[in-house]
């Protein structure tokens, strides 16, 4: 009786064993240092590591640390921002996207998750919303990052 409700209770995903994810075992922390920036908008990387912090947060699988103590580390860069008028121009809506390599090694050197590029995208209807689209478009890249680390 005993192992089928064991087997009942794995089944239903309510056991959380070690992390073994594509990251592999072994690995349980993770340094996000900084985002590197191709770009002028200085804002956007802020809110994209603010975005990636709560997303790893929130999932609970790797603990956040930093560049000494972590067992990997997070390598984003913000390859290219755009604003353009969204498909539908009669509503004055606009759609920010924002395009980032992503990559993580471990300090050792190798690579856990091949680099890679993550689109995010938001809209806004007036320019004192774009912070908010630019806030969607990187909760979207950081819930990419997330989910592939997985």
């Amino acid at each position: 009786m005993a192992r089928l409700l064991l087997a009942l209770f794995l089944a239903t995903g309510c056991y959380h064993g070690p992390y073994r994810g594509i990251l592999g075992g072994g690995i349980d922390t993770i340094a996000i240092p900084f985002v590197g920036n191709q770009t002028a908008e200085y804002a956007v990387a802020d809110s994209l590591i603010q975005a990636t912090v709560v997303a790893f947060r929130e999932d609970g699988q790797l603990r956040l640390a930093d560049e000494g103590g972590a067992d990997a580390i997070l390598l984003l860069d913000i390859l290219s921002v755009d604003d353009r008028i969204h498909w539908d121009r009669l509503l004055g809506q606009y759609q920010f996207s924002m395009a980032v390599s992503v990559e993580i090694k471990s300090f050792e050197g190798a690579v856990l998750l091949r680099q890679y590029e993550s689109v995010g995208r938001g809209t806004y209807e007036a320019d004192d919303e774009r912070d908010k689209a630019i806030g969607k478009a990187a909760r979207m890249v950081a819930t990419d990052i997330v989910g592939r680390a997985q």
